[in-house]
């Protein structure tokens, strides 16, 4: 088994995510298995962690790549009782507390490309996937996945050529090994602080999320399915949305939608 759940399980007795925890040599994707496992009745806090995902998801279906041995792949059941238009920040609130969880275990932070990729050293460390199931007789929220994915000891040549430009490992940032086990446990751990505080929490993490995006003070490129428009970054607002302003003075808060930072990933 690539994960030793002896090793990440005692330090979650006392949490609601990670309590339930399943460790996986190979799975199409953990957050495939995670809404498997919550159409069998799974309950909230049903972690999966995988060594190898052979049909990793990020955003826009694209897909993620999963190699065994490297990075660290992990889903998350949750079956909250709110309102699902309550859950759309839920994405930013992961995103700063996985930066919370790299930082307890390897003493370093990533930066947050809004909404939803996580950045070391201006490459890509990883992404986080959030996806919602609603009651289809009720339209009440059924249960909510969060997949998160992170290079962890990955190789320059671990990555496809493709990749290579644009994507770093936390091995290649540190310059040494990373003990998965660890980071996993201190990843679920931050989770469960930040579930225990959504969203009565929201100022700490609002604040945090504003210090951690690097989106902010940059030029951007706005994508939509039909066309993509120039902008700049300034700030993020109480909603985490994007704010930004165009070439001719107006001013937009972007709620969704793909956005990249002119300069990095090969955007200049």
């Amino acid at each position: 088994m690539a994960y030793c759940t002896e090793k990440i399980a005692p330090a979650l007795q006392s949490c609601r995510i990670g309590s339930r925890l399943l460790c996986l040599d190979s799975v199409d994707s953990t957050s495939t298995e995670a809404k498997r496992q919550a159409a069998l009745g799974a309950p909230e806090g049903f972690a999966i962690l995988s060594d190898h995902q052979t049909a990793g998801r990020g955003r826009a279906g694209r897909s993620f790549h999963s190699p065994a041995g490297h990075g660290l792949y992990l889903s998350v059941l949750l079956r909250p009782s709110l309102p699902p238009a309550d859950m759309v920040n839920l994405t930013a609130w992961t995103a700063v507390a996985v930066c919370d969880g790299i930082q307890a275990a390897c003493g370093v932070r990533p930066r947050v490309k809004w909404t939803n990729d996580l950045v070391l050293n201006g490459k890509k460390l990883g992404g986080i996937l959030t996806e919602l199931a609603l009651d289809q007789a009720t339209g009440e929220l059924d249960y909510l996945v969060v997949g998160i994915g992170i290079n962890v000891s990955h190789g320059q040549s671990d990555f496809p050529e493709d990749l290579r430009p644009m994507a770093t490992s936390l091995s290649l940032a540190l310059g040494h090994p990373v003990d998965r086990d660890e980071l996993a446990a201190q990843l679920l751990l931050a989770l469960d602080r930040m579930y225990a505080q959504f969203p009565s929490g929201k100022e700490v993490y609002l604040n945090q999320y504003r210090q951690d995006c690097l989106t902010v003070g940059n030029p951007v490129k706005l994508f939509t399915p039909a066309s993509f428009r120039e902008a700049f970054a300034t700030g993020i607002d109480d909603e985490f949305r994007l704010l930004v302003e165009y070439p001719d003075g107006t001013t937009e808060a972007v709620s969704t939608g793909e956005v990249s930072v002119r300069g990095m990933y090969g955007y200049v």
